[in-house]
């Protein structure tokens, strides 16, 4: 999976380990002494831009200075669950800690005989539980998934894609911890979902819807962590190869000639070709670049090989591709109903989509849909 190395998550392994060090060995053992002072040398270089460094616990993800942590996997897991055992929410490290602070907070907190309570009287160390207020989403504030102003930025990086430019790594980046973080706690995204003003918007704005439904219906399949940042990503970048298509094909008012088909057609394999010639890019983007309009049951194109199976992440933004499509008016048909596109989902489980992806698809959408629709 991605890593995304220009943020503090590194400190997360390096924490983690001193704290099992402690619990293992007294707190004056060389491998103890050693990993203390790999965090504090980590901390120290924070403290020269930074005046902090803030650690939280919500919803059992780790939080590094209030973002998701990204890129380390199973190690943020462990993390979270060593300082709840402790009670610990929230902890901030502030500039100006020692050595000799740092340890004896560790030793207290997490070391053998330790006991249940935990000491607050560090000069600069912080304790506490994250409040709802503290944690609120930016959702209350958003009507839109277009309010976000990285998700103006990544439009305008699509509108100016260009083969022989460098791929802007940053506002894709920026856009899919922004969804993880604004949308962490919404019931239904539908009510979010932005609606197409114009045809030549549509390829745009239809992609970062899609990757918001991706990301609600990764997180009700239990999907956190790097995981569920990398399939925003995917889904981000799902259709990049359209950037590449005549505009007079794309919003076509009649119906398309069997060349000008093609031409859509080729679009995935256009958009491998674009991402695997950029530095940086997750493979598995590229994968749903190919894959995404591949059938749960080998059909679809572009024909691979006979009964190739899509990755699970690209028959989960299949799922939400179709879905947001169907919902959104079109220059050759007019957008359907709820009901109607849930019963062409229905139809097709088992057969060009996955069934239980499907149903738990379904089941996000919920009651509300009715009303966000």
């Amino acid at each position: 999976m991605t890593t995304y190395p220009d943020r503090n998550d590194h400190i997360i392994p390096d924490l983690l380990g001193t704290i099992n060090s402690i619990k293992l060995y007294s707190h004056k053992h060389p491998q103890t002494r050693m990993s203390t002072n790999q965090v504090m040398d980590r901390l120290e270089e924070i403290f020269q831009t930074e005046d902090r460094l803030l650690l939280g616990v919500f919803n059992d993800n780790m939080l590094v200075n209030q973002k998701p942590v990204v890129g380390i996997g199973r190690v943020a897991e462990s993390m979270a669950k060593v300082l709840d055992e402790v009670g610990i929410d929230q902890l901030v490290f502030l500039k100006g800690l020692s050595q000799e602070e740092f340890s004896m907070f560790l030793v207290e907190t997490f070391g053998t005989g330790s006991g249940s309570g935990v000491n607050l009287d560090y000069p600069h160390i912080m304790i506490g539980r994250i409040t709802p207020d503290e944690t609120k989403s930016k959702e209350e504030d958003v009507d839109s998934i277009m309010d976000l102003d990285t998700s103006r930025d990544f439009i305008g990086m699509l509108e100016n894609l260009d083969p022989k430019d460098p791929f802007n790594f940053k506002a894709v980046k920026d856009l899919s911890q922004d969804l993880m973080e604004t949308f962490r706690y919404s019931t239904s995204p539908l009510k979010y979902l932005a609606e197409v003003k114009s045809e030549d918007e549509y390829t745009y704005v239809h992609t970062i819807n899609v990757a918001l439904l991706s990301m609600s219906l990764a997180k009700h399949m239990r999907i956190t962590g790097s995981d569920l940042m990398d399939i925003i990503y995917a889904a981000l970048m799902h259709d990049v190869g359209k950037m590449l298509v005549p505009k007079s094909i794309l919003n076509k008012r009649g119906p398309l000639t069997p060349d000008e088909f093609e031409v859509i057609k080729a679009h995935t394999l256009n958009g491998v070709m674009y991402l695997s010639n950029q530095k940086g890019i997750p493979r598995i983007a590229i994968l749903t670049a190919l894959e995404h309009h591949i059938k749960y049951n080998g059909g679809g194109y572009p024909n691979i090989t006979n009964n190739w199976k899509p990755h699970f992440v690209s028959q989960i933004i299949s799922i939400a591709d179709i879905y947001d499509a169907l919902r959104s008016n079109r220059p050759y048909r007019a957008r359907l109903e709820h009901e109607e596109i849930i019963g062409i989902l229905r139809h097709d489980a088992g057969n060009g989509l996955n069934p239980e992806m499907v149903d738990v698809f379904i089941d996000m959408l919920g009651d509300q849909s009715k009303e966000a629709v």
